[in-house]
């Protein structure tokens, strides 16, 4: 009963965080096709230069989504591959023990190695989205005091 508890709970949470990088990934892309939309036509100027930078965290963000998508799933892949070693089902299974140990060690490597690279992806994703939006909100600020302050 407790292991279908806590697989129920792991299958829950994994859900939520996919749901959760996929939102992120959508904000990024509408919000580059917002910011596309509104710099489009206005002169290439110091004014400008925070929508543009915002477009950039944003692509950035889109890409570090990407990239924490595909980590997770090479994750995935990799105890894929570990349960296979430990059940002595694996395609190039070593002969031995110490060769299986040895085969087991690497992989459970690679495995913490590729999970802390989707981890620094996830954060990436979140916090390069939201400085854009900090970004995007300064521009069109600027815009504002530039059309009230500035304008002929």
């Amino acid at each position: 009963m407790a292991d279908e508890t806590l697989l129920h709970l792991n299958r829950l949470h994994a859900d939520s965080q996919s749901k959760y990088v996929y939102f992120l990934l959508a904000a990024a892309g509408a919000s580059l096709g917002y910011g596309l939309q509104k710099l489009d036509g206005v002169a290439l100027t110091w004014w400008v230069s925070p929508g543009l930078f915002a477009l950039a965290l944003w692509l950035l963000s889109l890409f570090s989504g990407c990239k924490h998508v595909t980590s997770v799933q090479s994750t995935m892949h990799s105890n894929y591959l570990l349960l296979q070693l430990q059940g002595g089902s694996h395609p190039a299974q070593p002969r031995g023990a110490q060769e299986t140990q040895i085969a087991l060690d690497i992989t459970r490597q690679a495995i913490k190695d590729k999970n802390g690279t989707a981890r620094t992806y996830f954060t990436l994703q979140f916090w390069l989205l939201s400085f854009g939006v900090l970004f995007f909100t300064a521009w069109r600020v600027l815009e504002m005091v530039r059309l009230t302050f500035y304008a002929p």
